[in-house]
């Protein structure tokens, strides 16, 4: 389940009305490396390189071996503007409930070293830069929003919803100057170095995940009456069912963004449950409440800060 592929579907289209898919981008299958591909037009000697990080301070993938990095052995050099670019083909147009990119991230350089996203919505017409841009394009940050210069503690996790801009063209039009129209979307990640000499590995980025919602039949039961909160959370949350009529025995399954199950926790007739953290690492989770008929009763996403 670790190449661009379709991983897994939360929600079974003969039981729900909402479809998820989500596509994973690891490094380790070079069936589909085709989606990322350097810039090699504008800087011949882009540094962006997909291998073992073997450097003073990326020593290692997130997803071992192979990650993207400025360059998988040496340090970025000074005064550099490396770019790649990322592909991602839409399932549907229309209507979206989530679009989302996601992926981890090292960063080792100094405050003027600065790593720069951009998304094309019109197949590399138009640029928006997500860091700046994002408040006029509603663009959403499920974790908090990073600044993408200096260094890192760690891997670090990135993740934007961009939900409200995708469905604008589904919903007739809205008041974004640029609408997402195209069903190939393009994404464009920039590494810039300053003049100076100290040695530094720059940037990293491995286990890329796009996420996409969209309507199906027939319709999911008691949809909206799944409450998380708090969401995001800490160490706990509660998972509130009271307005469920469905006396059922109930289980919540819980995956990461991988598709991996990583909690199977029995709720049996309860009407609410708290969710301990436990061991599980900061990021993006996906939950389905499911009764023993299967029915699926109820689905969303958790956010572990």
């Amino acid at each position: 389940m670790k190449n661009l592929v379709l991983i897994f579907l939360l929600a079974i289209i003969a039981n729900t009305s909402v479809a998820q898919w989500l596509w994973n981008i690891d490094f380790e299958n070079p069936q589909y490396l085709n989606r990322v591909y350097r810039d090699t037009v504008s800087n011949p000697n882009c540094i962006w390189q997909i291998g073992q990080p073997i450097k003073a301070i990326f020593t290692g993938a997130h997803s071992v071996p192979n990650a993207i990095v400025t360059d998988t052995l040496y340090p970025a050099p000074a005064n550099d503007t490396s770019i790649f670019y990322l592909k991602h083909v839409r399932n549907q147009l229309q209507p979206w409930h989530w679009f989302t990119l996601n992926f981890y991230y090292q960063m080792n350089g100094d405050s003027m070293d600065i790593g720069k996203i951009e998304i094309s919505p019109d197949t590399g017409h138009t640029w928006i830069n997500i860091m700046t841009e994002d408040t006029i394009y509603n663009i959403q940050w499920l974790m908090t929003k990073p600044t993408l210069t200096g260094n890192t503690s760690g891997w670090q996790f990135f993740s934007i919803n961009m939900e409200q801009w995708a469905s604008y063209p589904a919903m007739g039009g809205g008041p974004y100057p640029i609408l997402i129209t195209a069903d190939t979307v393009l994404f464009r990640f920039t590494y810039i170095s300053d003049s100076s000499s100290t040695p530094h590995d720059g940037w990293m980025i491995d286990d890329f995940t796009l996420e996409d919602w969209y309507e199906g039949i027939p319709e999911i039961q008691n949809s909206n009456s799944v409450m998380l909160s708090p969401n995001p959370f800490n160490n706990q949350t509660t998972l509130n069912l009271q307005s469920i009529k469905n006396e059922n025995q109930k289980s919540l399954l819980i995956y990461n963004v991988l598709g991996q199950e990583v909690r199977n926790i029995f709720v049996g007739t309860s009407t609410s449950i708290t969710i301990n953290r436990n061991n599980l690492p900061s990021g993006m989770y996906f939950y389905k409440l499911m009764d023993d008929g299967p029915t699926v009763l109820g689905m969303g996403k958790m956010m572990m800060e």
